[in-house]
Parts: C-alpha cells; structure tokens; sequence
C-alpha cells in the first residue's frame, strides 16, 4: 500500500513541477520579450548610449573639476563649500578691454554660481552656431573703406575712414570647454569676500566670467573673459536688496563670445548692456583728470623706461593723406607744464599742451577731436577701449580710474 500510495503520488507531483517550470519559463520569456519589444520600440535618439552622448549633451553641466567651489571637502566638513582666493587687481593689466555699461543685476547671488556656470555654458553651446550662421547670411558693411591700423601701437584693429573700429566677423570660434566664476579685488590687496553685502560682492569686488574655448585647428584651450566692475559709487546693502549694482563689464573676446555673454546676462539678471563710446567732453574729462594726478609731481620722478604721453587727435574732416594727429610728450615736459601753471589758474593740462603745440606747430585744435590717450599707466579710446599697466597703482588709482568710466555714458 505505501508503495502504490508512493508511487502514485510521484506522477503528480512531476506534473505539478512541469507546471510550475513552465509558467516560470513563461512569465521569464514574456519579461525578457517585453523588455526586447519596450526598449525597441522606443525611439533611439531618446535612449543614447552613455559613449555617444552629444556634444551638447556632454556640455549641459560645466566642467567642475578645476573650479575652485568644487572642492566638496571644506573647513568645517565634507559639505561645506570654501570660497576661491580672489584675483588680484593685476590680472587686468597688460590686455586691452572692451568696455559696456551695465544696469544693475536683478537676484544676482555668488553662492548660485556653480549653477550659472551650467546655464551659461549650456547657452552658449546651443546658440553658437545658430549665431555664426545668421552673421554668415547678413550682408558685410564698411569692408572696402577698411585701412588697417600699425599693429604695433596700443589698439591694434581695423580702422574705417572715420577712425571707427570695424566690427569684427563672427566666425565660428571651436569647441566650448568649459565656463568659470571668479572674484577679482579691484584694491592692491586681496581681502575676503563680504559675505554681508546682498549678491557677495563688495564694493571693490569684480566678477569674472571666463570661458575656455578650443580654437579650430590649435592644440591649446584660449580662454575669453568678461569682467563685470561694481559701481563704487553705489551701497548694496543701502538700497533695494535684491539688485547688485554693477557699472561696467569688460571684455576679451571675440565678438560672438561678447553677443553670447550679453545675452546670458541680460536675460538671467533682466539687465542691459551696451557698448559704451565716449563722447568727446567724456574722453577729455578722463584724461584730463588722469594726467593730473599721475604728472603733479615734482620734475626727475620719471623712471628710465617711462612711456611718454601719448595723444590722438582725429580731422572730422579728413584732409588728403592726413587722418589723424599723434603728439607724443616726454613725462618731465608733462611735469613741467603742470607745475609751471599760473597760481589759481582754471587751465587744465590739455588745454596747455594744445596751446603749446598750437604756438609752435601752427595747429588748429578747434578742428581736431581727441581720439586716444595714454601714457605709462593707462591707454584709452574713444571707440570704448581700455588698457591699464602695473604704474597705475603707484601714480594713480585702479579703483579711481573705472570710476572716472563708470559715470560716463548714458
């Protein structure tokens, strides 16, 4: 009996087994189909591979790994973040700038940049081309009266018939690496951020903006910058807390890299920016206060190497074969025309060297337009450009000289 009983249960027990192998083997086979026919039927540019991502795709977050606010290790624990050291007031000498006005940042806050950086980056990646593009379909201007300029003098560029500077193409400038936010202390020395003023940036704070491009055809990354300058004559922490007010922003870069920041600006803080062109009273108050205070000293204070001052005039209209006037001056001739003034005289330093000049050249300055000036501590145009070396701080002023811009325009 327990053998019949034995053997009669072993049938049904297999079968019930198979049973359950089956439907194992059924429920196995609809999920490994369902999965086949799901992954198949969607579409292929929506599942990318990890390795053949787009270019875009790879660009929709900055490169954080040489930021400074990437260090996820801090002071006070892995969390924390530790501000960059700022840039010091050097890194601005040397380089020629193109100047804008700015209206204040609306809800600018540095504790946002990593998440700027992505958004700029991202911007520019997707719009770069499109902007190449619509400049490559729009007619050129002005490219037959071009003359060009002695590259080696301050500005070196493409000049037109009237002494404007001829806008620039916008060609394709490569590959966009990466974008970065610095701080930049506009005084000689290199102090903390202040945390306490709305936005981060102190009074004599500057943001810079850098973005690292891999030009066609080269090896090295060039990298472009945007230097955004508060306006000193301003206190955040005076007036409405969620604008940040800054005056200038200066730029080196190409032309589309310059249009591409803008945008990015202007649409994340709704501010505007506009390239900044000195009227001609604007130039002359400039240099007339510059030359003051970097020349009222007594005469011998000239180093060996001293550059000389340096003045441009232009002819409105233009006489055959002359465009243009340079006076150069010897920095102890400057000296000495500041110092032998009459008591109580209202006659500034320009206004004697063109009387001078006019007296022994027979010049009529009432025809000319001063276009340029410069001398061993600072260049500038009137076609809104700058260029500032290490004298500066020892016979005038950085922070004083981007004010004496920063009033200017409208």
């Amino acid at each position: 009996m327990a053998t019949t009983a034995s053997s009669s249960s072993t049938p049904a027990n297999n079968a019930s087994q198979r049973n359950n192998q089956n439907a194992d083997s059924a429920i196995r086979t609809r999920h490994v189909l369902g999965s086949v026919i799901r992954s198949s039927s969607a579409p292929s540019d929506l599942l990318p591979p990890p390795s053949r991502l787009s270019p875009l795709s790879n660009r929709s977050s900055p490169q954080l790994s040489n930021h400074p606010y990437n260090r996820t290790t801090g002071k006070n624990g892995p969390d924390s973040i530790e501000a960059p050291k700022p840039l010091p007031s050097s890194f601005l000498y040397n380089t020629t700038w193109i100047i804008h006005k700015t209206t204040p940042f609306y809800n600018y806050d540095k504790r946002q940049w990593i998440r700027y950086e992505g958004e700029l980056l991202t911007y520019i990646a997707a719009n770069a081309k499109n902007l190449a593009s619509s400049a490559l379909a729009a007619p050129t201007q002005r490219s037959a009266a071009a003359t060009i300029l002695n590259r080696s003098g301050p500005f070196p560029g493409q000049i037109d018939s009237s002494g404007n500077n001829v806008v620039e193409t916008m060609d394709d400038v490569g590959d966009i690496r990466g974008v970065a936010f610095q701080v930049l202390s506009m005084n000689n020395t290199v102090d903390d951020l202040d945390d306490e003023v709305p936005g981060g940036v102190a009074s004599t704070d500057a943001l810079v903006i850098t973005v690292t491009v891999k030009p066609k055809g080269r090896v090295r990354d060039q990298p472009y910058y945007c230097v955004i300058v508060p306006d000193q004559r301003q206190k955040n922490s005076s007036l409405n807390q969620a604008f940040t007010h800054f005056g200038l922003v200066l730029f080196k870069a190409p032309v589309m890299i310059m249009q591409l920041v803008s945008e990015w600006l202007e649409r994340r803080f709704d501010c505007r920016i506009c390239h900044l062109i000195f009227q001609r009273f604007e130039l002359r108050k400039i240099v007339e206060s510059a030359l003051e205070i970097s020349y009222n000293q007594p005469q011998g204070h000239n180093r060996p190497k001293e550059r000389p001052v340096e003045l441009y005039y232009l002819l409105p209209q233009a006489a055959v074969g002359l465009k243009m006037i340079s006076i150069s001056l010897a920095p102890d001739d400057v000296r000495q025309l500041i110092v032998s003034r009459e008591k109580d005289s209202r006659a500034g330093v320009l206004e004697g060297i063109e009387a001078h000049c006019s007296e022994s050249m027979k010049i009529d300055f009432s025809r000319l337009v001063l276009s340029r000036a410069g001398c061993s501590s600072w260049y500038i145009a009137s076609e809104g450009k700058i260029k500032m070396f290490s004298d500066i701080e020892t016979r005038y002023s950085l922070p004083d000289f981007i004010q004496a811009i920063t009033v200017c325009g409208t």
